[in-house]
Parts: structure tokens; sequence; C-alpha cells
């Protein structure tokens, strides 16, 4: 008679089983909301940056872009040196600047640096501000070339490049015959950002075209490294610069691709890029959910060094969700994504909620921290709350997401916001020729509150997320200091730090599998077996990763550990003779138990070309190889 190890594994939908719950579990304690941007309360804020000084854990510095009727789009720059409990405003563009895509940042001697693109000139460069007192008092430095969406690092390692500043984002170059073609772009300077070196690129060519870029982090031996949004068929033809298309109609297909770049000599030349997924990226005027990228890399913890996380907003289910993904080999191989919003999937006619700027970063102990807005139970589909999780194993696992905001983003008719205008048409050179046309608007950023957000981590460990919401009436910045209390640990709990992996040299044989559509139960009976050329020993710990399913919500129980999702832990020692497999042994049989919830019709073809995945779950097993 066959023993069984039931494991109820019952139901999420994706590549990670959502735990909902709004209580932070005991690792997450999350501050009092901090209104950052509180001595300009009737100002309209939008996408901004958190930077935090690595030589001091008090002091932070907010960049953000802001829409002040009379003069346009600007943007400030807030200091806290009390570690986030209050902010000054230090820095404000002119009113002839008319900026926008505020970047902002610290280097490892604590000199704060502030970039934006003048709108008003801008293909005249983008300056550079410097700081050397921390961020109190700022002075223009320098200036790169024009550049969209720009970013600002300045390398904080011990590596050869330290305190080499990188300025990077997108541009446009055109061939002889004038065809326009897009390219990711940086600048370096050896001087503290007073002066910068030739700009080095890569064109985007044919039909493609570049559209965004992330942040950009240097690894511990000083390689730079970024991710991009490159559109597959964004021009009729590779002769041609008539747009073909820009962002699809929902349902997006994976008409773009995640790409990552790097430069390994200090920003004098760029790798060859790869991919690192295919993209089903927003439709942001539809779903109000704009397509960038967010990148963090660990340089300090032991564990895992030089390990690198992206996070983005990808629509491949339905809604809008955050995926994310890491390298362990400096962004040359990226994991599987998996879903990083953990809310409860609900069956057709509900439609699922498109969630928004997602950020990651990641602390000194090693502790990866997702941040984004999230529209869960939101019922006009619009207003949103911010959300966290936490991971301690190097992204493998995560703790269900908690609350940042103690109060919503609203929008029931009170809110205000600055109306923005234009005019066409007769003699103007927009639309020249016809009737004078002019108009008033909201602006795209009411319900979807700039193209990008931020998290920081500081020097002791403490994460600081930026956000936007309208809880006092006007789009204002928001923080709050969230503490982990734990450090990064190797296979995600301490009684299992010790143990190996053994997963390249074993296999989980399929003995027998059933599926029960009354009870809603999938059973799979496998045994453990050792693929590999020597003895491995126990304890036999199998470890999940991640679940998914195309028809419903599936829940870990019945777990050693207790856990009820990804990082749940059972023991199937004793279903191994003796506590030790030789090559080819295998274990006796033991069997999961999937139960269903919110189960949704099968449906051919969803996430295998022939098949419906009821239930699909990834697992790492542990223990011990002989010595």
């Amino acid at each position: 008679m066959i023993r069984q190890l039931v494991v109820v594994l019952i139901a999420l939908a994706l590549f990670a089983a959502p735990q909902p719950r709004d209580v932070a579990p005991s690792i997450i304690t999350v501050g009092p909301n901090v209104q950052v941007s509180v001595s300009m309360p009737l100002i309209m804020h939008s996408e901004g940056v958190i930077a935090a000084d690595p030589t001091d854990a008090r002091r932070l510095l907010v960049c953000s872009l802001i829409h002040e009727p009379a003069i346009g789009k600007g943007v400030v720059a807030y200091l806290s040196q009390d570690g986030g409990r209050q902010w000054d405003r230090k820095f404000t563009t002119g009113p002839d600047d008319n900026a926008g895509d505020p970047a902002c940042a610290y280097g490892p001697d604590g000199t704060a640096y502030v970039m934006f693109i003048p709108l008003s000139g801008r293909k005249s460069g983008l300056p550079v501000f410097r700081s050397s007192d921390g961020g109190r008092t700022w002075t223009g430095t320098g200036a790169t070339g024009y550049l969209d969406r720009e970013t600002i690092l300045v390398d904080g390692t011990s590596g050869p490049y330290h305190g080499r500043v990188y300025v990077h984002g997108t541009t446009d170059v055109r061939s002889t015959e004038g065809i326009r073609r897009s390219t990711i772009a940086l600048y370096a300077s050896t001087d503290g950002g007073r002066t910068f070196g030739p700009r080095v690129e890569r064109a985007s060519l044919g039909r493609h075209y570049i559209f965004a870029s992330a942040n950009s982090v240097v690894l511990s031996d000083g390689r730079w490294i970024t991710a991009f949004a490159e559109f597959k068929e964004f021009w009729e033809d590779a002769e041609s610069d008539r747009v073909h298309m820009t962002f699809a109609p929902p349902p997006e297909p994976a008409y773009v691709w995640l790409r990552a770049i790097a430069s390994d000599d200090g920003g004098t030349s760029l790798t060859d890029p790869i991919t690192i997924a295919e993209w089903h990226a927003p439709n942001g005027y539809a779903r109000y959910s704009p397509a960038i990228p967010s990148l963090a890399a660990d340089t300090k913890s032991s564990l895992f060094r030089d390990r690198i996380y992206v996070v983005w907003p990808d629509t491949r289910l339905g809604g809008t969700d955050v995926l994310f993904s890491y390298s362990t080999d400096r962004g040359r191989t990226w994991s599987r994504p998996i879903v990083i919003n953990d809310d409860r999937r609900r069956p057709p006619p509900a439609v699922p909620p498109n969630h928004l700027l997602a950020s990651v970063a990641v602390n000194d102990a090693g502790v990866v921290a997702v941040t984004w807005l999230d529209r869960r139970d939101v019922p006009d589909r619009l207003a949103w709350r911010a959300r966290i999780r936490v991971s301690v194993d190097g992204g493998e696992t995560f703790q269900p997401s908690v609350l940042l905001s103690e109060a919503p983003a609203r929008f029931d008719g009170t809110e205000h916001w600055s109306a923005t205008s234009s005019t066409a048409g007769g003699g103007s050179s927009l639309f020249r020729g016809g009737l004078l046309q002019s108009q008033v608007f909201a602006p795209g950023h009411l319900y979807m509150p700039g193209d990008y957000a931020a998290v920081a981590a500081d020097r002791d460990g403490v994460f600081h997320p930026y956000w936007i919401d309208n809880r006092t009436g006007w789009h204002q910045v928001w923080t709050a200091a969230v503490s982990v209390a734990e450090k990064a640990v190797k296979n995600g709990a301490d009684d299992l730090a010790g143990l190996d992996d053994l997963t390249p040299s074993t296999t989980l044989d399929r003995v027998s599998a059933n599926d029960d559509r009354r009870t809603q139960t999938t059973t799979m009976t496998v045994r453990l077996r050792n693929a590999g050329n020597k003895r491995i020993n126990g304890p036999f710990k199998i470890r999940l990763i991640s679940v998914e399913s195309d028809v419903g919500n599936v829940e870990v129980a019945g777990a050693s550990n207790g856990l009820t999702g990804p990082g749940a832990v059972w023991d199937v020692t004793s279903y191994v003779d003796g506590g030790y497999l030789d090559p080819g042994s295998a274990s006796r049989a033991f069997t999961f138990v999937f139960r269903l919830h919110d189960v949704r019709p099968f449906a051919q073809g969803h996430t295998d070309r022939f098949t419906s995945i009821v239930v699909r779950f990834f697992t790492r097993v542990l223990g011990h190889f002989a010595s």
C-alpha cells in the first residue's frame, strides 16, 4: 500500500500563490505615512524618485514633478535630515524651465545630484545640479546631451569605477536618408558630474523602437546595467519612419521585449543587449498603467551579492500585474517571471485590476522590497493604495504584501487637479490650417500619477517608498519608513540554511494523477529520485517556489512550516528508506493534493498550446550531498 504525504495546495492563478493579508507579518513594520510635499499642499505632484545618502541613514532626498498652472511643469527636490519624518523643499526649477522627468541620486561621499529635462529647450541638453552638503544648497555644474526619461547613478561600490557618475536614457539618431531611429544612450563623468564624456549608444534598427528605460545599477566589479522596453513592430517597415503601432489595445500581445544592456568599461562602450522576457506591455491610455521597468542590485550581502532584480507591469493574464525576475550571473540570464501582486483572482465576469508604478530595492542585508500602487477592491478601478512585499531568499519567494497607505487615493468629484490646455490649427505649427482649435483637458497624470516611482533603502536597511495619492484632495508625495526584522537567509529560513540544493541532481517521477471536478481536488503522486552520480543524504525537504493555474486560485495547507504559499516546506525524509538515496534510487511514493477555488471554465491553450493547466508548481529539493 502506498503511503501518502498529503500536501494541500488550495489555489492561486498565476506564477505565485496570492496570500491576501492586510495585517503586517511580524517581520515587517510600516511607520506612519509622512507627507513629503507638505510645503506645497495645493500643487499637483506626480512622478519622482527617492534616494538615500549612503553616508548618513538620516538623510533622504526626493525629486518630484509638479504641475503648476502658472508655469506648466516643474521639478522640486525635498530633503529630510531625520530619516524621513520631516521634509523641506530645497530645490525648484525656474519659471522658464518648464521641466520634466525628475532624477536624483547620492554619491558614495554624500554628494547629491538632481537632473531634469528642460522642456522649453528640450534638444539643448540636460543640466546637472550638484549639492556638496547633502542636498541643502545646489549649484549647476554640468550637462549632458538630450535624453528622454533620463536617470542618474553614482558608482558607490569599491570597484574600478568608484565615484563615476552615469546618466542614461533614450534618444534618437538619423540615418543618411533622414530615417529616425531610437537609441539607448549613456554618458559618464569622472569628475563628479562637472563634465561628461562622449555619448555611447546602441540603436534599435529595422522596425524596432526603444520606448523607455529603467533606472540603472552598478555591480561590485563595476559593471553598469539597465533594462529597457523595445517594441518589435513600431515602424511600418524597416526603411520607414512612419509609425505602425505604439501601444497595442487590450488585450495586449507580447509585442515588446524587456531587454538588458551593460557597460563593463566605465561607460566607454555598451554590450550587446539580451532579452529578459517577452513583454505584454500595458496600454497606459486604456489601463492608466505606464510601461517602465525598475531595477535593483545587491552589492553588499554575502549570500546574494551581485544578484540583479527587475520588476515591470504586464497584462498577459488579463489585468496589469507586477512581474518580477532576477539574474544570478550579472544579467546574462534571468529567472522565470513571477507575479508579485497577491490579490485574489476572481472568475468572470469580474474584471481584473490594473496595478501600476512598481519599484524594487534591496538593502545591505540582502532583503528585497517591491512596492506598487494596488487597485484591488477599488470599485471605480481608478483609485489605488500603495503596498509592499519583501523577500529574504534572494527573490525566490515573497512575504504576503502589506499596505503602505493609511488612506486611499480617491476620485469622487471633489479632487483637485491642474487643467492642461493646447491650441492648434490656423497658422500654428501644430496641425496647421483649418479652424483654430483650443482645448482644456485633465492631465494624463490624474489617474496615472506619473510614469515612474521609486523605493530606496537607507544605510540602516530601512526602506523608504515614494508614492503619490490625493487623500488631501491634491496629488501629493508620501512616504513611510518600512523596517524588516530579518536579513537575507539561504533557502529562506534559518533551519534550511545549512542544507544543500539537491535540485540539479534529483527528479520527481510521476506515479499517477487525478482530478475530481466535484470536489475541485487534483492529486499528483510522485517519487523523489536521485538522478546524480553520488549519494545524497537527508533530511529531504521540498520547498515550494511558485505555483500557477489557468483555472483557479491555489493555496498551500499542511506544510511542515505552516506556510500557505511559496516558501511552504514539507519534509519527505520518512519516505526515503535509510535516510539516503544512492544514484538512480528513489523514495517511496507520496502525493501532492491541490484544491482549487474560484474555478473558471476550462479553456484550451491558455498557457500551453494544447492544454489547460490545472496546477503547475515549482520546487527545490533540499538535503545534503554525501561527503
